[in-house]
C-alpha cells in the first residue's frame, strides 16, 4: 500500500485552471490559488485533489444555469472524471529517491549538526599533576588546619582529603 502511495506520489503533473474564473484551495493545509488559465507544475496526489474541485466548481455552476429545476446531483463520478482528464495532463515520474523514515531522521541529524555544531570539548591531559607538600601545606593552611610540617607529603594528602570529605573548604 506504501509502494502504490509512493508511486502515485512520484508522477509529476501539470495542473491547468481551465475555468473563466480564478480558483483557490487547500491541498494539506497549504492554500493554492490560480488565475483563469493559469498551469503549475505538481504532483499526482495534490494536482488530482484540485482538480476533483475545480471539476466540482465548473460543472455545478454550468448545471445551475440549466432551467431544469429538477437536477439533484450537481455532478456525477464519471463528469469530474472527464473534467479531470482537461485539467492534469502528465508530465514525468521522478525516481524512487525517497527516503526511509530512519534515512530522514539521519539526515536531519546530520544537517541540525552542521547547522549547530557541538561546542568543542575540553582536552584532558594524561600527564599527571604535580603537587608538591608546599602545595598541600598552603592548602591545608588556607583552610585554618594547623600543619604539623614533620609529616610527610602522602599523610598531609590524606589529611587533606579527609577535610574535603567533610565538606571543610
Amino acid at each position: 500500500m506504501q509502494r502504490r502511495a509512493d508511486e502515485i506520489e512520484r508522477q509529476i503533473v501539470r495542473f491547468t485552471n481551465i475555468d473563466s474564473e480564478s480558483f483557490t484551495h487547500s491541498f494539506r493545509g497549504i492554500s493554492n490559488s490560480f488565475a483563469p488559465g493559469a498551469s503549475q507544475a505538481m504532483r499526482l496526489p495534490e494536482a488530482d485533489h484540485l482538480a476533483i474541485h475545480l471539476a466540482r466548481k465548473i460543472i455545478s455552476r454550468n448545471k445551475r444555469k440549466l432551467p431544469d429545476d429538477k437536477v439533484v446531483n450537481l455532478w456525477t463520478d464519471a463528469e469530474i472524471e472527464d473534467m479531470k482528464k482537461k485539467i492534469i495532463s502528465p508530465l514525468g515520474e521522478e525516481e524512487g529517491t525517497r527516503l526511509t523514515p530512519d534515512q530522514a531522521h539521519t539526515k536531519d541529524l546530520e544537517a541540525l549538526n552542521k547547522k549547530f555544531p557541538k561546542p568543542s570539548e575540553p582536552t584532558v591531559s594524561n600527564t599527571p599533576v604535580l603537587v608538591t607538600k608546599k602545595d598541600v601545606i598552603a592548602d591545608l593552611e588556607k583552610r585554618g588546619v594547623k600543619v604539623d610540617v614533620s609529616l610527610s607529603r602522602e599523610e598531609l594528602l590524606a589529611q587533606l582529603m579527609d577535610l574535603e570529605a567533610k565538606g571543610i573548604e
